[in-house]
């Protein structure tokens, strides 16, 4: 009779600690802007950021990327993409690329399904073919509200 309560007592308090877990790893997502800042490498050889993890399963949940500064030039355009980083220096592309112009601000889109509760970087090459590498900086967020 004590070993049954005192199972059902420890069964009920490592539920809670469970619980309580679970509360602490809990973080909403929200529009944040993490630095970033990395060369773009000639001849469209891609760059890419440190990971985040990419929490939502909603797809409509946007990324966000804001070129504020590139060597190349005020106003000149890298192509960006959310990536999934692979073993053995593989990846994926887990949205759509996109033309982003230095200075414009920031811009928001949609991840493909396979993004959903994965660990992300912020993937980039340059949008024209040159033997030249430039250096850009900004701010990203793997998922926004």
């Amino acid at each position: 009779m004590k070993g049954r309560r005192a199972n059902k007592i420890g069964a009920f308090g490592l539920a809670l600690v469970f619980a309580f877990i679970g509360l602490i790893n809990y973080v909403d997502a929200a529009d944040n802007n993490i630095g970033y800042e990395f060369k773009l490498q000639p001849h469209y050889k891609n760059s890419y950021t440190e990971i985040e993890y990419r929490q939502t399963k909603n797809v409509n949940n946007k990324w966000k990327v804001n070129m504020v500064y590139s060597a190349e030039g005020k106003g000149t355009i890298a192509t960006y993409w959310l990536n999934r980083p692979y073993l053995f220096n593989t990846t994926e592309r887990v949205s759509a690329v996109h033309d982003v112009k230095q200075g414009s601000g920031a811009h928001y889109y949609k991840a493909y399904k396979k993004a959903s509760q994965e660990w992300v970087n912020l993937g980039a090459e340059n949008n024209n073919d040159t033997a030249k590498s430039y250096k850009v900086s900004g701010y990203w967020d793997e998922e926004t509200k």
